[in-house]
Formats: C-alpha cells, structure tokens, sequence
C-alpha cells in the first residue's frame, strides 16, 4: 500500500494542491482524473521525486519515502540517441555490467515488439513506438511503482484503445502499480481499478469507475464528469419542482439541480420511479448498441443514451428512473 499523506504544493501566491489524502494497492492501476490546471501534473511530479512538497509526504507501506518512475506525456527520449541507447541510458548511469544491459535490453525489446526499431533514432519512429520506447526505458529498471503523465493524450483513438490494452498486459506481467494522470475519463475507466477526482488541488472523490458515474458525491464531480442532465428546480422538503420532473428526490446539496446522467438513469422498463412523459424529436447513433435520444417533455428537451431501436422519432413514451434522482 502507497499513502498519500497531507501532501500540498504552493508556489507564489498560489495553492496548487491543498491536503492530498490517498491509499493506492500495490499491484494495481490507479488513476488521478481531474480538469486542466486542477494540479494533477503537479502531483505526479511529487511522487517521481522532481519536485518537493511544501507540506506532506510520499509513503510506502514501511513508511518510508518513496518515490516512482516516470514516463512523461513527451516521452523526453534523447533525440540523438539511438532506442537501444535510450532505453540502456538508466542502467548506464548506474554502471551495470554490459553483459546484463545486453540481455535486459534484449528481453525488453522483445517484450514491448520493438526489437526491429533498436537502430533507429526517435524521429523515424510513429508516436505509438515512441510511446513503446519510453515504457521500456523506465520497466527495463524494473521499477515497483511506474508514473504516467496523461499517456496517450497524443495518440489518435484507434492507438490509444491499443495501448491501454498494451499496458494492462505490462501491468499484469512485470506486477508493476501505475499511478497515472489524465483528463480523459474514457482512459481513466478503461485502465485504472480506482479513480480519484482532482478539482482545484483537492481530491473530491475516490471510487471505482462505475460509481463514479451512478454516485457522484457533489455537483463539481457530477458537472466535471459531464454526459449529464441538469436541470434546474425548486425544493421543498424532499420533493423538487421543475417543469420536467416533480416528485420525490435524494438531496445531496441545496443547489436545486437534478442530476440525470445520460446513461443508466432513465429507462422504459417500469420501475418504482415514475419520471416523466416525453417526445423522442431526434435520435443520433452513439456507436455499439446505443443511441443519444432528445426527449422533448413541455417544450423542455433533455438528453439520454437508450439501446438501438428501443424507441422511435415522433413518438411519446413513459420514462421511469432506475433509482430515486439525486439533486446537488
């Protein structure tokens, strides 16, 4: 177990991050999922030991300091260095015998499918191996804990599904824990096994990708994640009063927003929650077997994912909520 304890960064005038609190497993993949600025870059930079907190530690579980490996968003490879010399440049500082560097960069190479590219220089490689090459770099010093500054941000999607899978299997096999950053919530589900929200240099929630989504804890989680509905309204007790939806609700927070995501909140298949009557006026294909519909309810139209062909345009239909609404 790694313990983020109390960790805050100032510079100037400017609180970065303010009382970071986190217990990360070993041998798994956590991610730190947070807006632009929110101070997440930051963060990582601590835990790789580059830069110093002005309060807080880095903790391994015999509480001593630790610090991980990083591979940063650039990759950084030595551009007049060959990929054989920049993944061997670690194990070099280090004066490993030249017998092992051979071999370590051998089984590396192997291991990542870019023994072909060893005599090439960065700029005669694609993103995807370049990306490939930095991994090596960093997993051929057989780290416990590797750090990953938003990883596949350059990446276009096809290569960016390829690589999460990639690094699921180096996960797995060299048992390695990844802590890395991003502010795409798509790689931050598909990879991690907990995801922490960082808003504003504080973590506002710590969840597993789903419960993130059903269970946002407060309304700037719910409207940093987005793909929501929110709609505006008036409380009295627990019963909410809007032109959409009137009826009983979970209040979280007295804002007065109705917090329905477009996927898994709405549904056509009865439930104790009647939602609402509404129109479909458009559906757009979402990929897969799903749709974005726009349900027009008393010339209010609101947003929702539904299965392929489950309703059709022009026609109106009962919705029913699967729980009881929150509103934040």
């Amino acid at each position: 177990m790694y313990h983020l304890d109390n960790i805050s960064q100032k510079k100037g005038n400017t609180q970065i991050l303010n009382g970071i609190n986190l217990k990360i497993d070993e041998d798994s993949i956590f991610a730190i999922l947070g807006p632009s600025g929110s101070g997440k870059t930051t963060l990582l930079n601590i835990l790789a030991g580059i830069d110093r907190p002005t309060g807080g530690k880095f903790l391994n579980e015999d509480g001593q300091v630790e610090r991980g490996i990083m591979v940063f968003q650039d990759y950084r490879l030595f551009p007049h260095m060959t990929v054989f010399q920049n993944i061997t440049f670690g194990l070099k500082v280090k004066k490993t015998k030249g017998s092992d560097i051979k071999q370590r960069a051998k089984d590396i190479t192997e291991t990542m499918g870019i023994s072909e590219l060893i005599n090439r220089y960065p700029d005669e490689l694609s993103g995807g191996q370049q990306q490939r090459v930095a991994l090596a770099r960093a997993l051929i010093l057989n780290p416990k804990l590797l750090l990953m500054d938003e990883p596949f941000s350059s990446l276009d999607e096809a290569l960016r599904i390829e690589m999460l899978d990639f690094v699921k299997e180096l996960q797995r096999k060299f048992q390695l824990t990844i802590i890395f950053v991003t502010h795409y919530k798509t790689e931050a589900y598909m990879l991690s096994n907990k995801v922490a929200i960082l808003i504003n240099g504080q973590i506002m929630q710590v969840d597993a990708p789903k419960k993130l989504e059903s269970n946002p804890q407060n309304f700037s989680v719910a409207k940093f994640l987005g793909q929501a509905n929110f709609i505006e309204g008036s409380l009295t007790n627990d019963d909410f009063v809007s032109p959409i939806y009137s009826g009983k609700v979970n209040v979280v927070t007295e804002e007065g927003k109705l917090y329905l995501p477009f996927s898994g909140q709405l549904q056509l298949d009865q439930t104790d929650y009647p939602a609402f009557k509404g129109k479909i006026v458009e559906k757009k294909w979402m990929g897969s077997n799903s749709e974005r519909v726009s349900i027009e309810i008393d010339k209010n139209v609101i947003y929702c994912d539904l299965a392929s062909e489950s309703v059709d345009e022009n026609k109106e239909y009962q919705f029913y909520f699967s729980k009881l609404p929150v509103v934040f």
